[in-house]
């Protein structure tokens, strides 16, 4: 195992240059503040906005620093619990961040977002938990205890977990990253469809936000603001590439598909109607 120092700067050299930070978010609220003065904060979100690069888990109960343990989970990275009534979060660092990016929503991400789920269950976290503020390891005023030194892939990780892991998180069942990933799935599909009835982007970006707000309802939804991150971005992309001209030379190619598909039997038995 690596030496306490070495883990806690080695957790800080990869929190991102400016991030989200606070020293009391229910009294204070949050602030983006340059990396050195937010790690002097108690709470951080270690993730910058692309990426996930630790994955956290809160346990609201005494005794949250071995819940890991009882639950024949991974062990974490590091532990960072409240002195005063035992509480925890619990840490765990990805070998390779995962983009969280609209451009990059693919398997990683997916997966990703099943492990949280079933972790967070097997855990028995709080599923109310935003994965974004965290109690920070290197300050202060938690009890921190850095276990495993190594990062983890995701494939180590799943490894924990049943076989039957669901392919696709339900609605009802989403956290953290399933939130996001279960959003734009949502809205995407939908502006695939819809795209082409709106003929000015203003009225357009509007109809994604709505459209985002009506599936972020989720039994805790994420915060307004990052939907409406995921709205502009899904109206941006579908807006320049689903245009008339770009569905109308779909349509011929899959049109030359059918045709060929229909053209295929036929031609086949020409050929063996020739050999007999």
């Amino acid at each position: 195992m690596l030496p306490r120092q070495r883990q806690l700067d080695l957790f800080r050299e990869q929190t991102p240059a400016g991030m989200w930070c606070s020293d009391d978010p229910a009294q204070y609220g949050q602030r983006h503040m340059p990396r050195v003065p937010a790690l002097r904060r108690a709470y951080i979100d270690p993730n910058p906005r692309g990426r996930v690069w630790a994955m956290v888990f809160d346990i609201d109960r005494p005794g949250a620093a071995v819940a890991w343990d009882d639950a024949d989970m991974p062990t974490p990275n590091w532990v960072a619990e409240n002195p005063a009534n035992g509480h925890a979060h619990l840490g765990y660092i990805l070998a390779a961040p995962v983009s969280r990016g609209e451009a990059s929503r693919g398997k990683p991400l997916r997966l990703l977002a099943r492990i949280e789920c079933a972790m967070t269950n097997a855990l028995d976290a709080d599923r109310a938990y935003s994965h974004r503020l965290t109690k920070n390891p290197g300050h202060e005023r938690w009890r921190t205890f850095w276990e495993r030194g190594q990062p983890y892939e995701l494939d180590e990780l799943r490894d924990y977990l049943p076989d039957n892991l669901p392919l696709r998180i339900a609605r009802a069942a989403a956290v953290g990253e399933g939130r996001n990933v279960c959003l734009f799935d949502g809205l995407r599909r939908w502006a695939y469809r819809n795209r082409l009835a709106y003929s000015d982007f203003d009225g357009w970006h509007a109809a994604c936000r709505q459209y985002a707000r009506t599936l972020n309802e989720f039994a805790h939804p994420l915060p307004d603001r990052e939907a409406m991150h995921t709205a502009k971005s899904v109206a941006k992309w579908t807006w320049v590439r689903f245009t008339p001209e770009a569905f109308a030379a779909l349509q011929a190619v899959r049109a030359r598909r059918r045709a060929a598909s229909r053209a295929a039997p036929a031609l086949y038995s020409a050929i063996l109607e020739a050999a007999l």
